[in-house]
């Protein structure tokens, strides 16, 4: 295919339902105008190429939107520079009873004013993100992924993504979310009201395995890198060296409300370190449940006790340890077998 946006737009809108577009090996499709909605079952082989919406002409406009029927698969490609007024996903968007496919995409540098600076996914579509990198986007919610649907996530990466609510790196707002063999890292929650500076669940379901949530932030006061108020299983996963710095701020590692469950995870090196009455460096509970299998919670830090968990209500612990942090482990009586 010639190397045009405008080539590119052309071949989209008259593809055959089931076709294969190959790009052009490294070569930067510069977009003036939207791409056509992708209504069909389409397939896009970059080779290597971007998609680049052209920052110093164009109109606001989000790069590949997959309507309802549509299914979109994008191989080996990287989706840059969508930027949104209104609306949400400003890289890709996929509504209610469309589906996606990314396989090594990078989904960078996207803004949305609302929500899902790089992918959003509605209620009752559909996303599978594997052997991807989707970093450097902004949004209000979901700096890099905002999602309502059913995700699936393996092998990939949400890196410096900004959130000026919550969620800086994924915020889930209903559906189910299953992030495996990933790295969750250094995204932020800054601005007026800030919640999870690496993943917000505000509802749903989430599973959390054999990844690294690691090194985000919450300026404000709940979660540096994980607020929770859905349901959310941590299984051989880490979560370290997270930060909630805001004046009062509540659990360094994890924030949670309603259902949290840990099995064989490590909670480590994370930190309440706002002024105030900054709370539970590693974990905050606040009348959710919590369950510690086989998991520990160790080394982490806050302004006021204590600094590994404090929990309104009983923590269920099996062959789990709280230990060595500061300035207290746990909150007295509230979790079985932690001393100080």
């Amino acid at each position: 295919m010639p190397c045009s946006g405008t080539a590119l737009a052309f071949a989209i809108n008259y593809a055959r339902n089931g076709e294969t577009l190959q790009l052009r090996s490294d070569c930067t499709y510069l977009l003036g105008t939207a791409l056509p909605a992708i209504d069909k079952d389409l397939t896009i082989r970059g080779n290597g190429a971007t998609i680049l919406r052209d920052g110093a002409n164009a109109d606001a406009f989000r790069i590949f939107d997959v309507d309802s029927g549509g299914d979109l698969r994008l191989q080996d490609l990287t989706v840059r520079g969508g930027y949104l007024t209104t609306g949400d996903g400003a890289g890709i968007r996929v509504s209610s009873g469309g589906r996606l496919t990314l396989a090594k995409v990078d989904v960078i540098d996207n803004t949305a004013t609302a929500n899902g600076g790089g992918i959003a996914v509605a209620s009752n579509a559909w996303a599978r993100i594997r052997s991807s990198y989707v970093a450097f986007n902004n949004a209000d919610t979901g700096g890099g992924l905002y999602t309502q649907g059913s995700v699936f996530s393996e092998d990939s990466e949400f890196a410096r993504n900004h959130a000026r609510y919550a969620g800086g790196g994924i915020a889930q707002a209903g559906g189910s979310t299953f992030v495996g063999t990933s790295v969750i890292r250094r995204n932020t929650a800054a601005g007026t009201v800030k919640i999870g500076g690496g993943v917000y669940i505000g509802s749903g379901t989430m599973e959390i395995n054999d990844s690294k949530i690691t090194n985000n932030t919450d300026t404000g006061n709940r979660g540096g890198g994980i607020a929770n108020s859905g349901i959310l299983k941590l299984v051989k996963s880490e979560v370290s060296g997270n930060v909630v710095g805001g004046t009062s701020g509540l659990g360094g590692g994890i924030y949670n409300t309603n259902r949290l469950t840990l099995n064989g995870t490590d909670v480590f090196r994370n930190s309440a370190n706002g002024p105030g009455t900054s709370v539970a460096g590693g974990i905050y509970n606040d009348d959710g449940t919590v369950t510690l299998d086989h998991s520990t919670v160790r080394n982490n830090a806050s302004t006021v006790a204590p600094g590994g968990v404090f929990s309104t209500n009983q923590v269920t612990v099996t062959d789990s340890k709280v230990v060595r942090n500061i300035p207290t482990n746990c909150t007295p009586n509230r979790v079985p077998g932690c001393t100080d």
